[in-house]
């Protein structure tokens, strides 16, 4: 049984770093318009079409430029897929994409957990507050948490002149308090 733990391992780890590897080569691609003026859309969307890489942004899906328009790292890149599934949430787990009133982003849910990221990208997404108000989360600079109607939470992250929102549902504080660490320091080294 060792034997084909190894290698278990070893093909999640190699599968982890061909993650990595896309989602990087995807934030360095060019966003402008190339040979034939579709600026590599094509090239792009047949890679994010890819089933193993989750549901593929297409621009403009939600009726509105969203981050890849603004040239913003993927939200699947600044919540990497190893720590969602340490925090409960399955790398099987595929993410929808949705805008909330709070930001527009990536969310995966499984088992009665839910992790989520939101950029603020709009004047009505920084507007938006929780309802019963936020306050200031010990350990992570410039971030605030909230909770919501309904049961969950939303930590509000700002860094680097981004506006982010991390929402947690099944989430115990300590996992909530490291995702929104992990959010803060990849939006400060996007």
């Amino acid at each position: 049984m060792g034997f084909l733990d190894r290698a278990k391992k070893l093909a999640e780890q190699a599968l982890e770093k061909a993650e990595q590897a896309l989602e990087e080569a995807k934030a360095k691609a060019p966003s402008g318009g190339g040979p034939g003026g579709d600026g590599g859309g094509a090239a792009r969307s047949g890679v994010a079409a890819d089933p193993r890489f989750g549901t593929p942004y297409v621009e403009g899906m939600l009726g509105r430029p969203g981050w890849r328009e603004r040239g913003l790292t993927d939200p699947a890149a600044v919540l990497p897929i190893k720590v969602r599934d340490q925090a409960g949430v399955p790398r099987s787990t595929r993410s929808e994409i949705v805008e909330e009133p709070f930001g527009m982003g990536r969310r995966w849910s499984a088992g009665g957990r839910s992790i989520g990221l939101f950029y603020q990208l709009y004047p009505d997404h920084e507007e938006w507050a929780p309802p019963v108000g936020a306050t200031p989360l010990a350990g992570v600079p410039g971030a605030s948490v909230g909770d919501l109607p309904g049961g969950g939470s939303v930590v509000l992250v700002a860094r680097g002149g981004t506006r982010a929102v991390l929402e947690v549902a099944g989430v115990d504080d300590e996992w909530r308090a490291f995702l929104a660490r992990t959010v803060s320091d990849n939006l400060s080294s996007a």
